[in-house]
């Protein structure tokens, strides 16, 4: 890197970027990285993260149909505009598209209940021909007419509920709200209580005018407002049909029939729709936390009287879709890869849901390939990747890592995941323990983002593109995002840029806070000589993790013995903390050589990579961390130490005692990787 390509001054870029955020640099080359950084955020507009947003926003884009085959060609050429090395990622997916579908009261009265959004003259985008009506993807095909059932959030402990009440679920249609799972472990669910079929509805208590002013005078779900989505419920993300491998033209294939998809008729629809069933229902009333929006009495049971007819037919085939890979090859170690991504399909214009995300990302792409137009790149590949098909069971993602897992094992460094990044202006990041240290620091370094010390972080659960590269290939992973705008269209017809521009905002500013703090990960991560893992996050982490499994176990009254790997911990940190600062003082002194940095870097990847279990969790083979995983119960929330926590949500004290040593020979795998680094530093002069 030359600082005399950058048209910054270093006294200038010095002040911006203060040196004590680069502790991965020697302080000899931290006012040029300094300068690099001030040049990199110096690109991303407002104006232009506005344009991405009007090029990608332009039509309707489900994975599988024109419109979504028209964007990826918008998505490839945008790249390639930036001088970008780019790649058409093309697979076959088992995808559903639906055919036709019908709610209606057949008694007391007959009533025909509404299942698409109106259209809104304050939202021109609504009226548009290819928008569908709301569907679930790969719901069953049925026609069925039954008694009614509300089943809450419809959670396995609400179905649990309805179970030890004596309200008999089979033969009936069930209602459920969305919120507090998956909307296919709902399905899932009421499948295996004997229900008939399934409405989902969206409750004005969640997302509508008990939260603020409806869209298209506020921003939150009107009583039209429908919520979109997949009930793609499996042990594994990805195509349904070809697990551990890529979907690509010649891959061996499961019999459909053979896969645990929905066999019941799943509808969702909006509060007013469910509002015409729900008001009629006469059973026994809710209990406590049950009661959601809507202005009457909540009811177990319709009674008798009240019957609802639903009819659902989808068709499920091959259909083609691709991701969209763009590269920038690293100047000294190209076969080193930072990935960031974020998924391109929608379930209609996605505004929000994917687009806030996508605009981040390529405008971070433009960033990045921009200062490599005027000669300077980092050491390390920036890969930029636009995915296909998240939205029905993140497919294009995973097909992606399980086509390149051999090479991702080996050299990926991180996943920086993007999925709706810039949807308001409060900052937020999901983490793995190992990158904390390093988002903090870039949050620190953009003044909009109001970050002064360690932000708080979520956990990686389910629900979005990290899981291929974190769940089942171990490489560490985040997701970054701005939250706080005053409303929701999550996939509803209203997800346009019409109702991003009223709520989120027309001035760009949490985009462009998002993707300069984005610039800064990738850059420090593709750039440091030392790579930017700070493994001293672990001990704590841990410790918060077994206090919390330690709680649950004794909720549930499971005797678990967790001193092994209490001890583990322990001996993790006496490691891990002297070792992380004197790591950082010879980094800074300059007194590792290339080789000597090359041999820690190994070494921090490899710990990374220590969590990895190949026979895969207890029941889920895919999902090969013991760190982390997708709650199996509810899809979204994660679970931490998976597979201790699959034998204790179990009561079987005896399987948690058996895998507790496959954690403490993960940790003790860490804490080795900590000692080596500490050798590398006695053979670089013993300081």
């Amino acid at each position: 890197m030359k600082t005399t390509l950058l048209s910054l001054s270093l006294a200038t870029a010095a002040v911006a970027q203060p040196a004590a955020d680069l502790p991965w640099w020697p302080e000899s080359q931290r006012d040029e990285q300094a300068a690099y950084e001030v040049a990199l955020n110096e690109v991303p507009s407002p104006q232009r993260l506005r344009a991405w947003h009007d090029l990608f926003g332009s039509e309707p884009h489900v994975a599988g149909t024109p419109g979504d085959l028209r964007n990826i060609e918008r998505l490839a050429a945008a790249f390639e505009q930036m001088g970008l090395t780019v790649e058409r990622h093309e697979f076959l997916a088992w995808l559903p598209r639906p055919v036709e579908a019908s709610l209606e009261i057949v008694s007391p009265v007959m009533q025909s209940l509404p299942l698409v959004e109106r259209v809104l003259p304050e939202d021109p985008f609504s009226g548009h021909p290819d928008l569908a009506p709301g569907w679930n993807a790969y719901s069953g095909n049925g026609d069925v007419t039954g008694e009614i059932v509300y089943a809450n959030y419809g959670t396995k402990q609400d179905f649990q509920a309805l179970q030890a009440w004596g309200v008999d679920v089979a033969g009936r249609i069930v209602i459920a709200r969305y919120g507090g799972n998956f909307r296919g472990f709902k399905a899932k669910f009421a499948e295996a209580a004997g229900a008939a079929g399934l409405i989902i509805y969206t409750d004005p208590d969640d997302s509508g005018w008990r939260k603020g002013i409806p869209y298209p005078e506020g921003g939150y779900a009107n009583e039209a407002s429908i919520q979109r989505g997949s009930i793609k419920a499996l042990d594994y993300p990805g195509d349904p049909l070809t697990p551990f491998v890529a979907a690509g033209p010649d891959a061996e294939r499961l019999d459909p029939g053979d896969v645990a998809l929905p066999r019941i008729p799943v509808q969702p629809v909006g509060w007013g729709a469910a509002a015409e069933i729900m008001s009629r229902m006469d059973g026994p009333g809710v209990p406590t936390g049950w009661q959601g929006g809507l202005p009457f009495a909540y009811r177990l049971t319709g009674g008798a009287a009240l019957r609802v007819r639903l009819h659902v037919e989808q068709q499920r085939g091959l259909l083609r879709s691709a991701n969209v890979i763009a590269t920038l090859t690293g100047s000294t170690e190209p076969q080193r890869r930072v990935v960031i991504g974020c998924h391109h399909d929608a379930w209609g214009f996605g505004a929000g849901d994917p687009l806030a995300g996508i605009i981040v990302l390529y405008e971070c792409a433009r960033s990045f390939a921009e200062l490599a137009r005027r000669g300077v790149r980092p050491q390390r590949s920036i890969v930029f990747a636009a995915w296909g098909a998240e939205e029905h069971g993140i497919i294009g993602s995973v097909e992606w890592c399980e086509a390149n897992a051999e090479q991702l094992r080996a050299d990926a460094v991180a996943y920086i995941n993007l999925d709706m990044a810039a949807m308001g202006p409060t900052f937020r990041a999901s983490s793995a323990p190992a990158l904390k240290t390093l988002i903090a620091s870039a949050a620190r370094s953009v003044a909009s983002a109001g970050i002064e010390q360690m932000p708080s972080f979520g956990t990686l659960g389910g629900g979005s593109d990290h899981v291929g590269f974190y769940c089942h290939l171990g490489v560490t992973s985040c997701g970054l995002g701005g939250q706080g705008s005053p409303g929701t269209s999550y996939h509803s017809n209203y997800d346009t840029l019409a109702w991003y521009r009223k709520v989120v905002g027309d001035d760009y500013e949490p985009a462009l806070m998002v993707t300069r703090i984005a610039n800064l990960i990738a850059a420090r991560l593709a750039g440091g000589p030392l790579l930017p893992l700070d493994l001293s996050q672990y001990a704590p982490d841990l410790r918060e993790h077994l206090a919390g499994l330690g709680e649950r176990a004794a909720a549930l009254a499971v005797e678990l013995d967790l001193g092994p790997l209490e001890q583990a911990v322990d001996e993790l940190e006496a490691v891990a903390g002297p070792v992380q600062p004197r790591l950082l003082e010879a980094v800074a002194g300059g007194r590792l050589s290339d080789s000597a940095l090359r041999r820690v870097n190994e070494q921090l990847l490899a710990a990374e990579r220590a969590w990895l279990h190949e026979p895969g969790l207890p029941q889920r083979p895919w999902f090969r961390n013991l760190y982390a995983a997708t709650d199996p119960d509810s899809g979204y929330a994660a679970w931490l130490l998976p597979a201790l926590r699959y034998h204790v949500e179990r009561t079987d004290a005896a399987g948690a005692a058996d895998v507790r040593d496959l954690y403490v020979e993960a940790v003790q795998s860490v804490g080795e990787a900590m000692k080596a680094i500490d050798a590398i530093l006695d053979e670089c002069g013993g300081f």
